[in-house]
């Protein structure tokens, strides 16, 4: 029993160690015999080495044992395109009570922004660009100047991107702003602020330039008269260049500080003076091409005149052989005794004063010869040579000095004058043209004797029935006694061959007289060289330059150049008309007269008499200048024997007039009431039909032959009023029959090709 009992007490005690042991062993593993253990958190940069995560660490456990390594972890990556994000590493294992314990490494992947500006490499900053449509996108361009490149930077994601801002510099000239954009994706925090970080920007400069270059065609003077002693508003035409090749008009600029604008109108009121005036056409988007003009404005302002309206003075005696007696007398009177206080507007001074245009002309001696009323003329000349006059009549007496025999010379000797007359555009002498001479004051002629006249004398008579009747004849009446002639000594002659004449008769001294000349023979000269050179000086391209081309250039005589003196012009060059509005065709101008600028003379200033004064001597060089209206060149046209067409148009016209001329022409000719006109004619190629439609109606134009084989058939839908049409023959020379065939129309006219 002992040895049992000590047994029983043995496994008892065994049983308690081993409970005692269990749950002591229990204990220490939940609390100290297991534990994981992960690696710390850590924060590395994207270029960092993602793919061997263990040198970031690794979980182990420990138990009553030891420490364990925790095995290989479960890897979440947590990473976006720029490799940027979280990596978390989890390890589980199991415990001794078979439960799984975990824990976490979270691998935090920041990007450092290794990507900047250096990196990148932008295009070149400036090109230009010629022509009329170059392509420009960065495609289109040379690899430098196209898209920016850039390194490669790990962590970065780029994109390119540009804008464009386009400004129209000039017509000719086109500026391109073009913004090009790098951004790193994985940097780029937004657009908000002046420097958003991850976006880089750069500016590239690109101009298209259409460089050809313009043709600048425009007066290098232009004269103008001013009246009022400040100065003048000026209408100058605009400066027109011809677009370029590109369509493309060019830009004008001009500095002018008395310009309404600085475009190519310079017009505005320009001081007296003259005034250079710079024009600069830009072309392309460096190009100038530059054009000075003299805008000269003269002091025209004339004198004011104002002197005595009549004046008597008495001779003086004379004894002109010392004899004691007088035999004749004298009395000196000078122009400028007769001035009342002539003034200059503009302040001109000091004044001259004469009985002429000759300013030495300062004195007249008179005698017995001019006894009674002796009309003159008191011209008053300023400092820049401007004349004006007034009329005085002096009265010459012999009053106390009772000089014998002083009456006036009933005889007055009489004189020549001569000149000749010459054309304005090729300077021939033109023969036959009437030349007139006239006084402007009353010539009275006193003599002494018989002087007969025819007088009316009425008689009554008794007729058959008894009542009284009156029957009236002239007859012969002589007197004899002092006597008196009116007249204005006129006198008329016409030019010879060489363009020359001399009047021989009824020219006397000290009397002013008015020349004159006219003519009315047909003598042609108009071509249409002369329809182009009004026609471009009505576009502005080429101005008129002479004051004989102004007034040969105004045919209806109403002050003003325009399209309707070019119509005119057109109709007779066309054979449509004989005559201008104006109703005559030739003007003359005094030779010796300077216009101050070509425009003066159909404003109002056209000297078509010449005045003038005889001082005891033959007069010559009293010249004329004819002018033919509408006549502007020096070239000669050859008219058909009906004067309806141009003989000789194709030689005036092929070369003359391009396509813009002939349009412009057939908008001049609307309304003209003639039917059909082509020309040229002859022609070398090519001509133009024109017509003008009373309805709006189908035309059938048709060319054929000498021996009716037609060549050329058309139909044209004819709308009313002007219609044109441009032929092209590809025919031998020869001579060829137009039918134009309409309701309304129906003619033929004969064509030569050359």
């Amino acid at each position: 029993m002992k040895t049992t009992s000590t047994l029983m007490k043995g496994w008892a005690l065994l049983c308690i160690l081993l409970t005692t042991l269990a749950f002591s062993t229990s204990v220490m593993a939940e609390e100290d015999l297991f534990s994981i253990y992960c690696p710390a958190d850590v924060t590395v940069d994207c270029q960092d080495e993602l793919w061997d995560l263990s040198i970031y660490g690794n979980a182990y456990y420990h138990d009553y044992v030891g420490d364990h390594d925790a095995g290989a972890p479960d890897v979440n990556y947590n990473l976006s395109s720029c490799n940027v994000g979280t990596i978390v590493r989890t390890w589980t294992v199991e415990d001794l009570n078979l439960n799984l314990q975990s824990c976490s490494q979270t691998i935090t992947v920041d990007a450092t922004g290794a990507f900047n500006e250096y990196n990148i490499h932008w295009p070149e900053p400036f090109i230009e660009l010629t022509g009329c449509n170059p392509a420009y996108q960065p495609e289109d361009l040379p690899p430098e100047y196209g898209y920016p490149t850039y390194d490669y930077v790990e962590c970065s994601l780029i994109g390119i991107a540009y804008t464009d801002q386009i400004f129209s510099m000039t017509p000719q000239c086109t500026k391109i702003l073009r913004t090009h954009k790098v951004m790193d994706w994985c940097t780029f925090t937004g657009i908000d602020g002046p420097n958003p970080a991850g976006l880089y920007t750069f500016v590239q400069t690109i101009k298209i330039s259409k460089s050809d270059l313009p043709e600048v065609d425009f007066a290098e003077e232009i004269n103008f008269n001013s009246f009022n002693c400040e100065g003048s508003y000026l209408d100058i035409p605009p400066l027109f260049v011809p677009p370029s090749a590109c369509g493309e008009d060019f830009y004008i600029t001009n500095n002018s500080p008395y310009a309404d604008n600085n475009g190519s109108d310079i017009s505005g009121t320009y001081p007296i003076g003259t005034t250079k005036v710079m024009f600069t056409v830009r072309y392309g988007c460096t190009g100038r091409v530059f054009h000075t003009i003299d805008i000269v404005v003269k002091d025209a302002a004339g004198p004011i005149p104002y002197c005595l309206a009549e004046i008597t003075t008495a001779l003086m005696p004379m004894d002109d052989n010392n004899d004691g007696i007088v035999d004749n007398g004298m009395v000196e009177i000078w122009a400028k005794d007769l001035d009342l206080q002539s003034s200059s507007p503009c302040g001109h001074e000091p004044l001259q004063f004469s009985f002429s245009p000759d300013v030495t002309d300062k004195f007249r001696v008179f005698t017995c010869d001019e006894i009674g009323d002796n009309i003159l003329n008191m011209y008053v000349t300023d400092n820049k040579g401007s004349q004006s006059y007034c009329q005085v009549n002096i009265i010459i007496q012999n009053n106390n000095a009772n000089i014998p025999n002083c009456e006036p010379n009933n005889n007055p000797e009489q004189y020549n004058v001569a000149g000749m007359i010459m054309m304005s555009t090729n300077q021939e002498r033109l023969a036959n043209a009437n030349v007139s001479i006239i006084s402007t004051t009353p010539i009275i002629d006193e003599w002494v004797g018989w002087n007969t006249q025819q007088e009316l004398v009425t008689q009554p008579y008794l007729d058959d029935h008894g009542y009284w009747q009156e029957i009236s004849h002239y007859e012969e009446v002589q007197t004899y006694g002092n006597h008196e002639t009116i007249h204005f000594g006129e006198a008329n002659v016409n030019t010879d061959i060489q363009g020359n004449y001399t009047i021989n008769q009824a020219v006397r001294s000290d009397v002013e007289y008015m020349l004159t000349a006219a003519y009315n023979t047909n003598y042609n000269s108009i071509n249409f060289a002369d329809v182009k050179a009004l026609l471009h000086h009505l576009q502005g391209k080429k101005l008129l330059t002479t004051a004989y081309q102004y007034l040969a250039a105004d045919l209806n005589q109403d002050g003003d150049i325009d399209y309707n003196d070019l119509s005119e012009l057109l109709q007779f060059a066309n054979g449509i008309s004989d005559s201008f509005g104006s109703k005559k065709n030739w003007v003359m101008v005094d030779a010796s007269y300077t216009f101050s600028y070509p425009e003066e003379i159909i404003e109002g200033t056209c000297p078509e008499a010449i005045y003038f004064t005889i001082n005891g001597s033959d007069i010559n060089g009293k010249n004329f200048i004819a002018v033919r209206l509408g006549d502007l060149t020096d070239e000669i046209l050859i008219m058909t024997d009906d004067n309806q067409n141009i003989h000789n148009l194709g030689h005036a016209t092929n070369g003359i007039l391009d396509n813009d001329d002939i349009e412009i022409l057939s908008r001049s000719l609307k309304g003209i009431t003639s039917s059909v006109s082509i020309y040229p004619n002859p022609f070398i190629q090519s001509f133009v039909v024109m017509y003008n439609a009373n309805i709006a109606e189908n035309v059938i134009l048709e060319i054929t032959d000498i021996s009716g084989k037609i060549i050329y058939k058309e139909q044209y839908n004819a709308t009313l009023g002007m219609n044109n049409h441009t032929l092209t023959i590809d025919q031998p020379a020869g001579i060829y029959i137009c039918n134009i065939k309409g309701q309304s129309l129906n003619k033929s006219i004969r064509l030569i090709k050359e």
